[in-house]
């Protein structure tokens, strides 16, 4: 059963703004980390697939624009396909959804890549805890199974005796499928990688038949993600146990094709990251740069986002951030991050989820410049946070769309249980403000941007305007009436650094409309 259903806490209206004075028009364009409202109308959608629990694990973008999640529905893999304005693509599955049972009592997707020829695969784990497996299973086009991959569609791969989850996918130039995550070895969890051949079969000449097993701390540790190098070589990421700090690290380590480590990376293949001293560091999702670098994203146990860069021999890039990495954090009770993008000019998104508070909690979406310093001309000092239900909201993917909007998607409480969930937001490079104000009208702001205060001055005298500042949701966040003269003093107060807003006008006229930013 698929239902949409559209849950907001809050309802954002967008400033339109259409006046004439003279011949002028004034309007605004979106900024970037704007909710795009050409997107289910308000820039947010949620689906419910099934009656249980429909939780959105992972998204693709199509070549055409088309939008995939792909997760579980109760005990199913579940697969939706939305056209480019948020509407379900009834041309996929049923009604624009499909639902998959693999014969285990318990299937869950949790990453997808989409092959040259456009067929899916979603890949996984299947059982019932903790005797869980490897699933691979692939769609054609149109939603359908792939009969020629695997078992009917489906390949399911053991590979200890217990505990193996499938976490990340990557597909190599050559089509040979790569699917890591974890195996439980009987005391704790151990790097597990897995290639297949294009058909589902393993590969024999990876690893021991296919597999490869990589012990790296004294514990447990998990492979949260899967890049391929222009060269071929497999790098994965997530995280370890560290002996020394008792604690949880970030881990990334290399292979050769053949599922050997390559020992000219970090430590004979592997370097281990302590962002935060002495407390769990959650590596979560990595790309790599055109010049070869690899970022990695992630979270900390005291709510930080996470990143690293590395130079391609394994060491931390010293360019970036403090000496190679970042933590930030935005103010809120806890921060997770759960994937990262890479824009084409650069700049870094990370998204995931902001607990507000032990019941609350929304979508998240930060971006930071090439050399790891937080965005201000992106939402609200770099970031956004967006409600969509009136609990737990929880996004674990982001991609970029072709247009270079931003989709980010997971789950949404609705009642007891969840439903699919995804926002879109604007991107653009420019502030996303332009006006076309009469020079009889026009508004000097200086300085702008500025810190604690700013002037507002003009060769139009003023009678009882009003000056309306909007943040980047399009929320009303400051007010001042009766303005008269031809200049004024705008204090910062207690907002926030970001792009904000100014919206003046009189006697229901508009006088301008123009950006401010404010920095620390």
């Amino acid at each position: 059963m698929i239902n949409r259903k559209l849950m907001k806490k809050l309802h954002f209206r967008s400033i339109a703004l259409f006046s004439i004075l003279g011949c002028q028009s004034f309007s605004t364009n979106a900024q970037s980390g704007s909710l795009d409202f050409s997107f289910d109308n308000d820039g947010i959608l949620t689906t419910t697939i099934g009656t249980g629990n429909a939780s959105g694990n992972t998204i693709v973008i199509q070549p055409d624009g088309k939008i995939l999640l792909g997760g579980n529905s109760g005990n199913n893999l579940a697969l939706a396909r939305y056209q480019i304005n948020g509407s379900l693509d009834d041309t996929f599955g049923m009604g624009g959804a499909v639902t998959t049972n693999l014969g285990c009592a318990n299937a869950s997707g949790s990453t997808m890549e989409l092959q040259n020829d456009g067929k899916i695969l979603l890949g996984g784990y299947c059982g019932i805890f903790p005797n869980y497996d490897f699933a691979l299973t692939r769609y054609n086009t149109d939603g359908s199974l792939d009969q020629s991959f695997g078992n009917a569609g489906s390949v399911i791969t053991p590979i200890l005796n217990a505990g193996d989850q499938g976490l990340s996918i990557a597909i190599q130039n050559d089509g040979k499928i790569l699917l890591g995550g974890v195996t439980d070895n009987g005391s704790n969890g151990d790097f597990a990688l897995v290639r297949y051949h294009t058909m589902g079969s393993l590969d024999s000449s990876f690893g021991t038949h296919g597999k490869v097993i990589t012990a790296v701390g004294p514990a447990s540790e998990i492979i949260r993600a899967v890049v391929v190098q222009q060269d071929g070589k497999i790098v994965v990421a997530g995280y370890s146990y560290t002996a020394a700090s008792f604690s949880y690290d970030f881990v990334v380590a290399r292979y050769h094709t053949n599922g050997s480590l390559d020992n000219s990376f970090g430590n004979r293949g592997i370097l281990t990251t302590a962002i935060i001293q002495n407390t769990n560091d959650y590596a979560e999702s990595m790309v790599i740069q055109a010049d070869g670098k690899i970022i990695v994203g992630g979270y900390s146990f005291k709510g930080h986002l996470l990143m690293a860069r590395y130079t391609t021999h394994g060491v931390l890039d010293q360019t970036f951030g403090t000496g190679g990495t970042i933590s930030t954090v935005f103010g809120c009770a806890y921060q997770n991050d759960y994937s990262i993008a890479l824009q084409s000019d650069g700049k870094i998104l990370l998204g995931g989820y902001s607990t507000l508070n032990s019941v609350n909690s929304d979508f998240a979406v930060a971006r930071y410049t090439s050399d790891g310093k937080l965005d201000h001309t992106f939402g609200i000092g770099g970031m956004m946070h967006t409600p969509i239900g009136s609990v737990h909201d929880i996004a674990t993917s982001i991609a970029i769309q072709p247009d270079g909007k931003i989709v980010l998607a997971g789950r949404s409480q609705n009642g007891n249980k969840y439903d699919f969930s995804i926002v879109r937001y604007h991107n653009t490079i420019s502030t996303g403000i332009n006006t076309t104000a009469d020079q009889t009208t026009e508004i000097n702001i200086i300085p702008n941007p500025f810190s604690l205060y700013t002037s507002l001055q003009a060769e139009h005298n003023f009678n009882n305007a009003i000056l309306t500042v909007y943040n980047s949701y399009g929320l009303e966040v400051k007010q001042i009436k009766n303005i008269s003269g031809n200049s004024m003093t705008l204090h910062r107060n207690e907002l926030q650094s970001g792009l904000y807003i100014l919206y003046l006008t009189e006697e229901n006229k508009v006088l301008a409309v123009d950006k401010l930013v404010i920095i620390d």
